[in-house]
């Protein structure tokens, strides 16, 4: 299993749309304060995204996607004047009477709680892909299509459907953002070095094996100090960090899911004993497995 797949596993993404519906006259959606990654797809129409931190309101069109990883505030409205509290907030239209409408795809991506995340860590407070960049892609363009299929025609299971093509949406995010950005720090940033990636997908696919920052470093091909300073300016932590913080994570999941006894999970995730791996774990999570598995 390659490394971005592993850590939307581990996350355990879990894509929900929770409004589709049609705008017509003086509209806004308004989605901040959830404390969730949010998404908006623009199925049909035009409106206008507005960020307190940003001075203009940005054009949206149909077929654009803009995505608030971090819950950025921010309104999505029918006019490039910055709506009033008297317009109504996430009311879709009964009747549009024949006028212009838009069409507003909104869900969000959640993810297993209280868990280091660093993929979502890495993403900025807003990604904005216009369609000509998805149909850049190709396979955006087409899956941004089918969830606005699924929620016009409304066949039966289509909720099912477009929550599981959310969660596809999200990969899909992440690949453009490696594509388009190229973010020179952050997790993404090691994921599209190709020498750093290297050595990540090596030890993700043996977490338990005897790993070292030489050892890590043979792996990505390069020298133990080169590469000892090229992840660390790219992820802000050492390679060892990195070990540490995922094999913890890797335990975490073991002691909830599993039966498996603690030396077992000692072993899995690289420590000798069970007395190391739990003083190593306590520092962690502070408290022991014991009271993890007892969901404390």
């Amino acid at each position: 299993m390659d490394v971005l797949s592993e850590l939307l596993n581990s996350n355990r993404l879990n894509a929900r749309v929770f409004l589709h519906a049609n705008f017509c006259g003086n509209w806004a959606v308004d989605t901040s304060g959830t404390h969730q990654a949010t998404f908006h797809v623009i199925a049909r129409g035009a409106c206008w995204l507005h960020m307190p931190n940003v001075s203009d309101p940005l054009p949206l069109r149909a077929g654009d996607l803009v995505v608030f990883p971090h819950d950025a505030h921010h309104l999505i409205a029918d006019s490039p004047s910055l709506p009033g509290p008297e317009v109504p907030r996430n009311q879709p239209a009964n009747d549009d009477n024949g006028s212009l409408s838009s069409s507003l795809i909104c869900g969000y991506f959640e993810f297993a709680p209280n868990k280091w995340n660093p993929l979502l860590d890495a993403l900025p407070d807003t990604v904005l892909i216009r369609s000509e960049d998805a149909a850049a892609t190709g396979r955006m363009e087409s899956l941004i299509n089918l969830m606005i299929y699924e929620t016009d025609t409304a066949h039966k299971g289509s909720d099912v459907v477009i929550d599981r093509l959310s969660d596809v949406l999200f990969i899909h995010v992440v690949r453009n953002y490696i594509r388009q950005a190229r973010p020179d720090t952050g997790y993404i940033a090691a994921l599209a070095d190709p020498k750093v990636s290297r050595a990540l997908g090596q030890f993700h696919r043996q977490p338990g094996k005897s790993w070292s920052v030489e050892r890590l470093a043979q792996e990505a091909g390069m020298s133990r100090s080169t590469f000892a300073e090229r992840f660390t300016q790219i992820t802000a932590q050492t390679p060892m960090q990195y070990v540490t913080r995922w094999r913890m994570q890797l335990a975490q999941d073991l002691l909830i899911s599993s039966g498996q006894s603690t030396g077992q999970i000692a072993a899995q995730c690289g420590y000798l004993s069970a007395a190391a791996f739990s003083k190593v774990f306590k520092k962690y999570f502070g408290c022991g497995p014991g009271a993890i598995r007892r969901g404390q």
